[in-house]
């Protein structure tokens, strides 16, 4: 009879033991399942505009951007490339897994970017949260002479600013696709021209072999309500459209591409680019990401 106590003992503590392993893995599973869902994008930017990934925590990356000149001069200057260009140089510092604080420099226009990007909903794995969420938003100062803006020009006029909401979704291992609306402002601008531009914009990434991808993007400034008003106001803002291939590293992410926006700094592209992709306005630049 104990030897059958015993044994009965011994069995019903095997079973607790298989039904607390079963529930431990359990949880560890739908822990795993809830996580964010691996890579969607493979840099913060995806070409002029960024996406819904971050730096890790206490990570640093450094970013160069480049645009060469546009098509429309042919092989005079060799199709932009003799042309002027332009240049971004830049730092961005994930202070937590979701915030990141950014700073950049530009040539055109001596633009100063203090940006900052905040991840509000991660997709998971599991599909719980289907998409993931962020806020980007920027403040420039335009550190061009003080003769550029004209007469009674006070420091603030050289402010401009940034703010876009994004929504992403991994549909597959191999497809991101993102939308987004911005909202960009400049404190000084001509008579002729918008202080406020709302735009809505599209992307998406295509892996076709490892970490090496198609992107695109496209961007389209809205008109303002009272336009018919104000038929005076100087060429209004073209949209933008970008094409291009990005090649992953642990490390490094580059992306080559063609577009037909040159300012590099977002508010400027889509409030003042008078660049047509599909008539002489496309340019080839090219984007690199170096993670320290």
């Amino acid at each position: 009879m104990r030897r059958i106590i015993t044994l009965l003992r011994t069995s019903g503590l095997l079973i607790l033991a298989c039904l607390s392993g079963q529930i431990v893995l359990a949880q560890e599973e739908s822990e795993q399942e809830d996580r964010p869902v691996r890579s969607p994008y493979e840099a913060v930017m995806l070409v002029d505009f960024p996406t819904t990934k971050t730096p890790v925590k206490g990570a640093v990356e450094i970013h160069i951007h480049h645009r060469f000149g546009t098509f429309g001069n042919g092989f005079s200057d060799l199709l932009g490339i003799y042309a002027p260009a332009n240049i971004r140089m830049g730092v961005k510092y994930g202070l937590t897994d979701k915030l990141a604080l950014g700073f950049g420099t530009e040539k055109n226009h001596k633009m100063q970017e203090f940006s900052l990007a905040y991840r509000i909903l991660d997709q998971t794995r599991s599909d719980k949260m289907p998409v993931a969420v962020m806020y980007y938003g920027n403040a420039v100062i335009d550190a061009r002479a003080k003769e550029v803006f004209g007469v009674n020009f006070k420091g603030s006029h050289r402010l401009s600013y940034f703010n876009q909401l994004i929504v992403s979704r991994k549909f597959s291992s191999s497809f991101t696709l993102h939308a987004g609306a911005s909202f960009s402002h400049f404190n000084s601008v001509d008579s002729l021209l918008e202080h406020d531009k709302i735009a809505l914009h599209v992307g998406g990434r295509l892996k076709i072999w490892s970490d090496n991808s198609l992107v695109f993007e496209y961007t389209q400034p809205l008109e303002p309500n009272n336009f018919a008003e104000h038929v005076e106001l100087t060429n209004p803002p073209k949209a933008g459209l970008s094409l291009g291939l990005e090649l992953g590293t642990s490390t490094h992410a580059f992306q080559v591409f063609v577009s037909n926006y040159q300012e590099i700094i977002p508010q400027q592209n889509v409030s003042f680019n008078q660049n047509d992709f599909f008539d002489g306005g496309a340019l080839v630049g090219f984007n690199i990401t170096v993670r320290l």
